[in-house]
């Protein structure tokens, strides 16, 4: 792939169309400081997607667009385009199909900046991903500024690493790896956002979890606290019965028991004292026997001790003698070893020591041959250097003048080629025809201008009306979800409340539903929900009315069927539930103060007044109601209560607002777990409720219509905006497509004129250009001739000192091998003869530590055996005394076992009998008692019995079905503790929400939706970080691999830009993702150690080899050059132009210069000039007037 043409118009100075035609891989472009050259290069760096405007050698991107000049005005658009020869494929994928790519790049003042790839719209990002891996783009190597060289060879290790990057192609690594790291952050911030709702839902589920489980925990606790307390009565009943049953046998058991405890125990006494004579004569054998045993033990424990002891003594000499014996014959043994060892290590020193002595002699004598041949060697390689470098400066003034005849000779043809051409352009060029479509143009702008402007007008207006309907919207939608939050609230506290109210009135209970549905009273009203109570004094009314607080109100009693013979007139079964009923006929009576409200202390013999009143002043109900209370006086406190209680009527009582209730002769404090406990209040708190709700009913239904109209309203203007949106965008792309057609038309109106003014100057330059090239010819062909004459000469001498050059370097070579090897026999022998040294040493102190060992060894063994010869066996008379001993003693332990015997049964049977007589004194004792106890706790279990039968037929339970659930081995107790647990979980549970239950599972359900999307953003995070770990992974091998290569390329083209000396690459890090690169180079003749001690022109250089190395490793499409040849000086311009003019087979070159050498080493040049102030443009070449430009 290779850059054909350039196509600029309106960027920078290049105000009219201008095309670079880039016709050969060597292209300079040349012309007068300030002409606008480097601009060429700004375009290209600017269409490749540079958005840096300090890059482009302007303050703001706009500086990009022609801004006048003294004859012009500012034009509003810039405009660049490359073409691409593709015609071998280089650009692959897609882009294979086509021989020709097009990229080109527009900017308008607005701002609007756009790219087109092959004539179609795309963006910057495709437009760099086509150039990534192939060394081009906005800040590559393949482009090289004024000023870039010293920045490339002065960088900072990091900056040329990233030169380095693209050319190893990872930039496109590191393109995905920022990529994946976005996305990784956008990853990361959704999963942040989704804990942040998974935390608060999960906060609202523990909040539900809690009331739902208290909701479904208050229904399952008031089925078992019913089911407990029919339990327990049932058990109670049932333990009664048997008990009653098992004390009244117990009775009669008792009486014949005490006559028999008393028999029993006059025949133990007298058995008692019979037992005891026995056990006095047994006791005294057994003393007498034992003495006589303890005895015999005592002498056969003697002579067993003195037998053991001489066996230990006798065992311990015979082991010391063994243990003597095998020491004697092991250090025998050693001694030998020692002495043979000792024999063969000074024989071994005495042939090692002549041997030493011989071979230091030699190693002297070969030391001083190789001093000798290295000296001869060096000689010689003086000699030859001082050839190489009388050589080389002919080769390379031979191969200059070479590459320059060749260059002249193209150069002639080209200039022939460019003749020709020109006559024809000229005959091509017309303007007619396009000045009459100018004026049709212009025209049509201004009216897209103006429709323009008022479809921006309208869309503003639009869209200032629809941010202040969303506005709107926005505060409607929050006070709708408070609304809908705080009714959700009351809804749950209202539920929590009926279901208490409802259980506290028996509204569950369905046997008296179904009585009340038969008698058409299911819906009548407790009188509990229609009494209106002073606040403060409900619980001075629960105490009171109690289970009457459940009353049904009718304005009638049903009819009551006649009793029935069979069930007779007290029967209350099938007229009433079994659970009993209260009803109260309220008629017509309204809610109504009571008629004594106000009126002083009523019955009684006290007139004066008092601090109380009637409990019904405190009261409105119908006056049915009010009858429940009429004889109750009320007071605030107990004090008072109890200070007036002496003044009340036999049918009057007092009660407290707390709730304390008192007579004349009584006091009632009721149960704090009472079924009937807070029903006023809650009723009250239930009416408030309900009126809340439809209050907010009202409100919310109001709320939901100014929303559901502002949504209306605002679709209709969202749908306007977007009509007017897109009325607007298409009136500024048809204004914008004018108006870049009105501009293209003048430009290609202004090009006609100048071209056909550029045409004949450059036909003149041409013809003056001609005769120069072959003026130069001739000199080149003189000069090439006279270096080759003097390289031959030289390189005669040169063949001749090469054939000595083998001679003395083997020369060399054969005394250092001679030395190395006699300096490793001498090592060899040195080691022996120190090994057997201390091997002798070692073996003369052990055989003198082994003869002394033996002495010692010797005389112990005599002495053991001595010993052992005067000893004799002494067990065999011991062990005679020991065998009668023990006879004698095992005739005295049967007889002490059989007295031992005997006194200890004797010793039981007396134990035994008199705990008898204790036990049974005790029984008669306590059958007495128990007798006379038993029978009045008979009595009482007959009285508890009826009780609790009583008590458990009103719980409604059938005995057979409860028994059924009971274990066998049931009893109250273990159901008493449960109760009391059940019921006060019940009163700790407090207000109930039972609406929670189906608000949990919603939210459980979104719960779950939300842990998978969690889930997978987790899945998808792993996924992402092993996608960035194989992309370091493949950066890494590629980095490594680039770098080896550039490197060495860069060692073998470092020495032939400067003739000689050496520079390579070096990294300053350990991690290949992250490590800098410096550069380390030494020029020839010189002892550099950092690369800025260099001068410019070596820095240059150094630069340009580190360039040209990436390119042999990596080659772009094309190189430019601007005036990097500007600090070399003569001989390093022409050794840079060698090197370009060989990589330009491969590498296409556009360079910018002022170098007579530079532009010979042209194929195709490119003339810049800016003859209207501010503007530059295009001009034929004319050699000679270069020539005078680069050295004036």
């Amino acid at each position: 792939m290779r850059l054909s043409k350039i196509r600029i118009a309106g960027f920078k100075s290049f105000v009219d169309p201008v095309t670079l035609d880039l016709r050969s891989n060597l292209t300079g472009i040349l012309g007068p400081n300030g002409c606008g050259k480097s601009n060429t290069i700004d375009a290209v760096r600017w269409v490749m997607g540079e958005s840096s405007a300090k890059h482009l050698r302007g303050a703001s991107m706009e500086d990009v667009i022609f801004n006048g000049s003294s004859s012009r005005k500012p034009i509003g658009l810039a405009s660049v385009e490359l073409v691409f020869d593709n015609s071998d494929g280089t650009l692959g994928g897609a882009y294979a199909q086509y021989a020709e790519i097009s990229v080109k790049r527009q900017v308008s003042r607005d701002g609007d900046s756009r790219y087109f790839l092959n004539g179609a719209k795309c963006r910057r990002r495709d437009i760099t991903d086509i150039f990534l891996g192939t060394g081009l783009g906005p800040r590559s190597y393949a482009i090289i500024e004024q000023g870039m060289i010293s920045r490339l060879i002065e960088a900072k290790p990091e900056e040329l690493r990233n030169t380095l990057e693209e050319a190893a192609g990872i930039s496109r690594y590191k393109e995905r790896r920022r990529e994946t790291e976005t996305r990784m952050a956008h990853t990361r911030e959704n999963l942040e956002r989704l804990t942040d709702l998974r935390d608060e839902l999960e906060k609202q589920l523990e909040r539900l979890d809690k009331q739902a489980k208290a909701a479904q925990r208050f229904r399952e606790l008031r089925n078992e606290e019913r089911h407990l307390e029919a339990s327990i009565l049932l058990l109670q009943w049932q333990a009664l019965q048997a008990d009653g049953a098992q004390r009244l046998r117990d009775l009669s058991q008792r009486s014949t028991d005490y006559q028999q405890q008393i028999a029993d125990i006059r025949h133990l006494e007298a058995l008692i004292e019979a037992l005891r004579e026995q056990y006095t004569t047994a006791n005294d054998t057994l003393n007498v026997v034992q003495g006589e045993y303890y005895q015999a033990g005592a002498d056969i424990a003697r002579i067993e001790q003195s037998i053991q002891h001489q066996r230990d003594i006798q065992r311990r000499q015979q082991d010391a003698l063994r243990q003597a014996e095998q020491s004697l014959e092991e250090t025998l043994r050693h001694a030998a070893e020692d002495r043979d060892k000792l024999h063969v290590c000074e024989q071994t020193l005495a042939d090692l020591e002549p041997r030493e002595e011989a071979l230091n002699e030699q190693l002297d004598l070969a030391d001083a041959q190789l001093h000798d041949a290295e000296d001869q060697l060096n000689d010689w390689q003086e000699h030859w250097q001082n050839i190489q470098q009388r050589i080389a400066e002919p080769t390379r003034q031979a191969q200059v003048e070479k590459a320059r005849m060749e260059q002249l000779e193209r150069q002639l043809s080209q200039t022939s080629q460019r003749f020709e051409r020109l006559h024809q352009e000229t005959a091509s060029l017309t303007s007619s025809r396009f000045e009459d479509d100018q004026a049709l143009l212009e025209a049509e702008c201004e009216e897209s201008a103006a429709a323009h402007v008022i479809a921006e007008e309208q869309l503003a207006d639009l869209s200032t009306q629809l941010n202040q309907q969303q506005q709107a919207q926005r505060e409607v939608q929050t006070q709708l979800d408070q609304a809908r939050s705080r009714r959700q609230a009351l809804q749950g506290r209202l539920a929590s409340l009926e279901t208490l109210q409802q259980a506290g009135l028996e509204k569950a209970d369905k046997t008296r539903n179904q009585w009340l549905k038969e008698h058409d009273l299911d819906s009548a009203p407790r009188i509990a929900e229609i009494l209106k109570v002073e606040a403060g004094w409900e619980s001075a009314f629960e105490a009171v009315l109690g289970e009457d607080l459940d009353a049904v109100c009718t304005t009638a009693l049903p009819p009551i069927p006649s009793p029935s013979p069979a069930r007779g007139e007290g029967s209350k079964e099938s007229v009433f539930p079994k659970a009993g009923i209260t009803l109260l006929t309220t008629e017509s009576d309204t809610l109504a103060p009571s008629p004594l409200a106000g009126e002083g202390w009523e019955g009684g013999n006290t007139g004066e007044p008092s601090a109380s009143c009637y409990l019904s002043s405190k009261l409105q109900a119908p006056r049915a109601a009010q009858t429940l209370v009429a004889s109750i006086h009320c007071t605030e406190t107990l004090h008072e209560a109890l200070a007036q209680r002496h003044t009340l009527a036999p049918h009057e009582s007092i009660v407290t607002r707390a709730g304390i209730w008192l007579g004349s002769n009584w006091l009632r404090s009721r149960r704090q777990t009472d079924a009937h406990s807070g029903i006023l209040q809650r009723q009250q708190e239930i009416e408030t409720l309900r009126e809340q709700l439809a209050t907010l009913e009202t409100a919310l239904t109001d709320w939901q219509q100014q929303a559901e109209q502002l949504r209306d309203s605002i679709h209709h203007h969202e749908q306007q905006r977007h009509q007017a949106q897109a009325d607007t965008n298409r009136l500024h792309r048809a204004e914008s497509e004018q108006r870049s057609r009105l501009h293209a038309l003048q430009q290609r109106i202004a090009q006609l004129h100048s071209r056909r003014q550029q045409i004949a100057a450059e036909c003149a330059e041409l013809d003056a250009q001609r005769q120069q090239q072959e003026e130069d010819h001739l000199i080149a062909t003189e000069q090439r001739n006279t270096a080759l004459d003097l390289l031959d000469s030289v390189q005669i001498e040169r063949d001749s000192l090469a054939a000595s050059r083998d001679e003395r370097q083997h020369a060399v070579s054969d005394a250092r091998r001679h030395l190395r090897e006699l300096q490793d026999t001498a090592q060899d022998i040195r080691l022996q003869l120190e090994t057997n040294r201390t091997q002798r040493d070692n073996s003369q102190r052990q055989l003198d530590r082994f003869n002394s060992r033996l002495e010692l060894l010797e005389q112990q063994r005599d002495t053991l055996l001595e010993q052992l010869q005067m000893q004799d066996d002494p067990a065999t008379a011991l062990q005679a005394e020991r065998d009668t001993a023990l006879a004698q003693r095992a005739d005295v332990e049967q007889r002490l076992t059989h007295a031992r015997h005997t006194l200890q049964g004797i010793e039981n049977e007396i134990r035994q009998q008199e705990a008898a007589r204790v036990q049974a004194e005790r029984r008669v004792e306590h059958t007495r008692t128990e007798q006379e106890n038993r029978k009045l706790e008979w009595q009482a279990v007959q009285v508890r019995e009826q009780t609790t039968a009583e008590q458990f037929a009103k719980t409604e339970f059938d005995v057979a079905a409860l028994q059924a659930t009971l274990p066998p081995d049931a009893t109250p107790e273990q159901f008493q503790q449960p109760l009391e647990t059940i019921q006060r979980s019940i009163q700790r549970l407090g207000a109930i929400n039972l609406a929670a239950i189906d608000e949990y599972r919603e939210q459980s359900e979104r719960k779950q939706y939300l842990d998978q999307q969690n889930a997978d953003l987790v899945a998808a995070l792993e996924t992402l970080d092993t996608a960035i770990r194989k992309i370091d992974r493949e950066t890494r091998a590629r980095f490594k691999e680039t770098f080896d290569k550039v490197n060495s390329r860069l060692q073998d083209m470092f020495p032939r830009l400067f003739g000689g000396g050496e520079c390579y690459l070096e990294m300053t890090g350990d991690d290949l993702l992250t490590t800098g690169i410096a550069i380390m180079a030494r020029p020839p003749g010189k002892r550099i150690s950092t690369i800025y001690l260099m001068s410019g022109g070596e820095k240059a250089l150094t630069a340009v080899a580190l360039v040209f190395a990436i390119f042999e490793l990596n080659p772009a499409p094309f190189c430019m050059l601007d005036e990097v040849d500007a600090p070399l000086d003569e001989a390093n311009v022409g050794r840079f132009c060698e090197l370009v003019r060989h990589m330009s087979e491969r590498v296409q070159f556009i360079f910018i210069t002022h170098n007579k050498s530079t532009m010979e080493l042209a194929e195709n040049l490119i003339g810049v000039t800016m003859r209207e102030a501010g503007v530059s443009r295009l001009v034929a070449v004319d050699m000679a007037e270069a020539v005078k430009l680069a050295n004036g």
